[in-house]
């Protein structure tokens, strides 16, 4: 199973890191470091570690991530 890591840095930029991930990559959303995390894992079966303003959360994703992360992208009205 994939070990994922994703923590903010509190000045907007996402840290995304892991074996399967290779060095440590930044983001500016949370969407697309999950996206990467999804992409380069093949949506494999995953553990994925949140750290966000000293919050914590796990999410085990089974094969093709079918349970969503984060809320989705509002649109502009």
């Amino acid at each position: 199973m994939n070990q994922i890591s994703v923590s903010y840095d509190g000045r907007f930029t996402w840290l995304l890191s892991g074996d399967a991930i290779g060095p440590t990559r930044t983001f500016s959303s949370l969407p697309e470091a999950i996206s990467c995390a999804r992409e380069l894992t093949d949506a494999a079966e995953a553990m994925i570690e949140m750290r966000i303003d000293g919050f914590y959360a796990c999410v085990h994703q089974e094969r093709g991530w079918p349970h969503r992360i984060h809320a989705p992208d509002r649109k502009a009205a």
